[in-house]
């Protein structure tokens, strides 16, 4: 399974730090805890523009109206209808629209979906549609991740190229006496999509310097020919 866990960057260079990101919440009961990573985020990276979107479960634990408020932005639906009764296309503008996506936090419904590479909503597809780097970080009631079915949905979102599982951590269950595996901090689910961010960018920025010296590679080749005496064919 392939997950991250990458450091914070918590210096001042960090804090300028910029991006247009999609926060999509699906239904657990971290995600009761979301205005709470919105405000840590505000703070720390002020220049981030984040918009929510929320899971119809989702709603159970959160309020659109508060993260709204938070985020100075509408809150997304998981649904193709708009207010006006009418279609729109909003997986394709999901996927096209930021500079990367956070399924934060991700419940076992979500994850499970994705595997089986479900096209059955807007939020599945636009993860499924995108190019940008994805960070996805599971929530789990207790004993799930331990079963096998789970870990094979795991490894199959992981093997995707743009996609970064993040660690769960270990957390008291609010169901049973004990320790279960509950969301990672957020400050975890940005650094991975920091890391991810850089490295894509490292990686343009190699195939650029490769391309030029190619270039440079077949000027120099075309100078060598002798003008003098041009071969006839």
């Amino acid at each position: 399974m392939a997950e991250t866990e990458v450091e914070f960057d918590r210096s001042a260079a960090g804090k300028e730090r910029g991006a247009r990101l999609l926060v999509l919440a699906t239904g657990t009961l971290s995600t009761a805890h979301l205005p709470f990573w919105l405000n840590w985020l505000s703070a720390n990276r002020p220049r981030y523009e984040v918009t929510v979107g929320l899971t119809d479960s989702a709603r159970h634990f959160v309020s659109p109206t508060a993260l709204a408020a938070l985020t100075k932005r509408p809150v997304a639906a998981n649904s193709w209808s708009t207010p006006a009764g009418s279609l729109e296309a909003v997986h394709t503008r999901l996927a096209t629209a930021y500079d990367g996506i956070l399924v934060y936090p991700a419940s076992v419904a979500f994850l499970s979906g994705l595997a089986a590479g479900s096209g059955s909503s807007p939020f599945h597809l636009a993860v499924l549609g995108t190019r940008v780097p994805v960070v996805i970080a599971p929530s789990f009631p207790p004993g799930v991740a331990g079963n096998p079915i789970i870990g094979d949905a795991l490894a199959r979102v992981g093997a995707v190229p743009n996609y970064h599982l993040v660690k769960p951590h270990k957390g008291k269950s609010r169901s049973v006496d004990g320790e279960t595996d509950v969301t990672a901090p957020m400050w975890d689910a940005i650094g991975s999509y920091e890391a991810a961010l850089d490295a894509t960018l490292d990686s343009a920025d190699s195939s650029t310097a490769a391309q030029t010296r190619a270039v440079d590679a077949d000027a120099d080749a075309d100078a060598d020919v002798d003008v003098a005496h041009p071969v006839s064919v």
